[in-house]
């Protein structure tokens, strides 16, 4: 959002305790019925964005007409929400391998120091976003 010279007041982030859905659903609600509706959510998981578009149908919201929606992890369950729901999706595999790697080094008290990898994650786009509308 920086980078694109976007804005986020602290308030619109909100914490969600357990990272369910049931959460995702009551803090979607809590923004989406604020005066200043936002049009898009971002959850830290893929059970918060399911409950995200639980509020929004339940507030007659439209997915993603008047609100887009994206999760984190791309779980199974992104492809059978209504709509699909976009995440974001962690190289898990790769993930694995260098843990395994690391592991193994360390067993092996091989000389190796800390050490930072930076893997890139994938946008997988579905059917819960589109540009933003101007009404």
């Amino acid at each position: 959002l920086a980078e694109a010279g976007i804005d986020l007041p602290d308030d619109r982030v909100l914490a969600s305790g357990d990272a369910l859905v049931k959460d995702g659903k009551r803090k979607a609600t809590e923004l989406l019925q604020r005066a200043e509706r936002p049009t898009a959510i971002f959850c830290c998981n893929d059970l918060l964005a399911i409950g995200a578009l639980q509020a929004a149908k339940e507030l007659g919201l439209l997915v993603p007409e008047q609100l887009s929606i994206v999760g984190f992890d791309n779980t199974i369950l992104a492809t059978v929400t209504e709509p699909p729901l976009t995440t974001v999706s962690q190289p898990t595999e790769e993930m694995g391998k260098l843990a395994v790697d690391l592991l193994l080094s360390q067993l092996k008290k091989e000389e190796g120091g800390s050490r930072r990898t930076v893997l890139q994650p994938e946008l997988v786009t579905r059917r819960s976003t589109a540009a933003p509308s101007n009404e």
